[in-house]
C-alpha cells in the first residue's frame, strides 16, 4: 500500500498520467481497469482524508490497528511463545528506530514496516545498504513473517495458530 500512496504521490495524483506512465503496461485490458479503478479510489480518498502530501490512506490505518491488535494477542492472549521469540528479537531494533523517527507515537508494526520499506526503497533506488541496516532488517524479517503468516490465517478463519 505504502508503494502505491508513494507512485500517487509522484504523478501528482494524475490519472493521465497514470494510465500513460503506469498502467499502459499492463496487457489484460479487464486487469488494467480494475487497477485503475482502484488506484484512482485510493487517490480521491487520500486527498479527501488530506494525506496527499504524507500520512496513509485509511485502508492502510485499518490494516496496521489490525496487525497491532494481533500483535498483542500474540503476546498475551494467545502467550505464543514462538511470537514471543521473534518480538524479542526484533524488540531492540525496532525501539531503536523509533527513537530516529519523528516524535509521532506508532506501534511496533509500523516501525517495522517503515524500516522494512526504508530498505527497500534504498534497493530500489540502487542505494547502498550498510552492514548495520542489514542486519537490523534480519532481525524484523522473523517478526514480520510470523505476524503476516498469522494475519492470512486470521483472516482466512484459520486462526488461531497451531504451534
Amino acid at each position: 500500500m505504502w508503494q502505491m500512496e508513494d507512485l500517487l504521490r509522484g504523478l501528482n495524483f494524475d490519472l493521465d498520467r497514470l494510465d500513460a506512465e503506469v498502467l499502459s503496461s499492463i496487457p489484460d485490458e479487464k486487469e488494467r481497469g480494475e487497477t485503475r479503478a482502484w488506484l484512482s479510489k485510493m487517490a480521491r480518498e487520500m486527498k479527501e482524508d488530506k494525506v496527499d502530501v504524507s500520512g496513509h490512506h485509511r485502508e492502510t490505518y485499518e490494516v496496521l490497528n489490525e496487525l497491532a491488535l494481533l500483535q498483542q494477542t500474540l503476546l498475551t492472549v494467545m502467550d505464543d511463545k514462538t511470537f514471543q521469540g521473534v518480538y524479542a528479537d526484533a524488540r531492540p531494533i525496532l525501539d531503536e528506530f523509533r527513537t530516529k523517527t519523528d516524535k509521532v507515537p506508532r506501534s511496533d508494526v509500523e516501525i517495522a514496516l517503515m524500516a522494512m520499506y526504508g530498505v527497500l526503497t534504498l534497493r530500489l533506488a540502487k542505494k547502498e545498504v550498510s552492514k548495520e541496516t542489514e542486519e537490523a532488517a534480519d532481525k524484523i524479517k522473523p517478526f514480520v513473517r510470523y505476524l503476516v503468516r498469522a494475519y492470512h490465517l486470521m483472516r482466512s478463519g484459520k486462526f488461531p495458530l497451531n504451534n
